[in-house]
């Protein structure tokens, strides 16, 4: 007997008219009937013909074959040609791994990108290299997202990557890159008003929401590195993502640009505030002594006093930090004056650890009431001058 020959893979295909059961069904029947030794063949037709099995019991003896085959390995065609569709796996010989297709004709390559599942959360289309957040979790209890804007007002954890494909409208589930490559998109930065090149890196963009810059931002803007560029095109660009995410970490720097008097001696008066020249979290409270803070963290405080004096007696002035209304230990320091109708700086600065929720406070006290904290409007020739600038930032986690 004529030894049997096992149809290629392309052959089974096209008996199956390309269904993926169908074609594994086969494979299994061939792969079996290849294995049979004409003596089996022969035992085999003889039980039919005495209609010695019935076909019942031939099929509880397959499937009973079938369920006990283990596998040690299963090899993948490095040459075959194939179509990218859902659900197939299959070798992919340029970039020599295994590949996954999936929807939206997104084929993952293994090992080489990393997915997440998200839904839109937007009600209009996200397009293929949208920068996108957390925004909460929808029906489908997936992650939902929209276009991330970099401009401080969301904390830079809520990034999460860059879209591998279109996303429709609201409710849609799809697929976004939190590592790998993403292709198919503009990479001229025209879309920025920039010119970009192979090798520059790009931010998440502070002023167009889902967008990226190869312009490093600044704070008040997060400053979050998204992907490099491998190249670079109008319409088949390429980018890979790596988001470079950290903490935000939160600041203040705070005015006060008025005057400020103790109406008694040796009496304690919190300083008021009525101003954050620059600031991303750290907010004046109720009352405004109060700099309140966004979160935990260790947090450095600087202060600038600028006092005066309206008369030539020797007089001390106390100034201390209090954290949640009770003097922080040992932050007092103290200025002895005898200037008339002059101005004296003083400095102080300590470091504190804070509970999301909790304030600092100034405050001041003198052995005189002829003293201020002294607030110099511009002159034709120098900027103002405010009585205090209290600086607020977050140095660890």
């Amino acid at each position: 007997m004529a030894a049997f020959a096992t149809p290629t893979r392309d052959q089974i295909a096209r008996i199956a008219q390309n269904d993926p059961q169908i074609i594994r069904a086969l494979e299994l029947l061939f792969d079996s009937a290849a294995q049979l030794l004409p003596d089996d063949i022969a035992s085999l037709n003889a039980a039919i013909q005495g209609n010695e099995i019935s076909l019942g019991v031939a099929m509880g003896a397959a499937n009973t074959a079938l369920s006990n085959r283990a596998f040690d390995y299963i090899d993948l065609d490095t040459n075959a040609p194939h179509d990218h569709r859902a659900g197939r796996v299959s070798w992919h010989s340029t970039e020599q791994t295994a590949e996954i297709g999936m929807e939206y004709g997104v084929t993952q390559q293994v090992g080489l990108e990393v997915y997440a599942r998200v839904e839109n959360a937007t009600g209009v289309t996200i397009q293929n290299g949208t920068v996108v957040g957390f925004s909460g979790v929808g029906p489908n209890n997936v992650l939902s997202v929209d276009p991330y804007l970099a401009n401080g007002a969301s904390p830079s954890l809520y990034v999460l990557g860059i879209m591998t494909h279109d996303l429709p409208d609201a409710g849609s589930v799809g697929y976004c890159t939190t590592w790998g490559r993403v292709g198919d998109i503009d990479t001229t930065g025209a879309a920025s008003g920039e010119t970009w090149a192979v090798g520059n890196i790009l931010y998440a963009n502070p002023s167009i929401a889902g967008a990226l810059t190869n312009v490093k931002p600044t704070a008040p803007d997060n400053v979050i590195p998204m992907a490099a560029v491998l190249a670079v095109n109008a319409t088949s660009g390429e980018i890979f993502v790596r988001p470079t995410i950290s903490q935000m970490q939160y600041y203040a720097v705070i005015e006060k640009n008025t005057d400020q008097s103790p109406a008694a001696t040796n009496t304690e008066y919190p300083i008021t505030f009525d101003a954050v020249q620059i600031g991303n979290g750290v907010v004046i409270g109720t009352p405004t002594s109060r700099i309140v803070v966004p979160v935990s963290g260790l947090y450095r405080l600087d202060a600038n006093v600028q006092l005066s004096s309206s008369s030539s007696s020797k007089k001390d002035v106390y100034v201390w930090f209090k954290k949640n209304g009770a003097a922080i230990a040992n932050s007092t320091r103290i200025v002895t004056t005898d200037l008339s109708n002059g101005y004296i700086p003083m400095t102080l600065s300590e470091t504190v650890s804070l509970d999301a929720g909790d304030y600092i406070e100034l405050a001041f006290a003198s052995d005189s009431t002829a003293v201020r904290v002294d607030s110099v409007a511009a002159t034709t020739f120098a900027p103002g001058a405010p009585s205090v600038i209290l600086s607020v930032t977050q140095v660890q986690q």
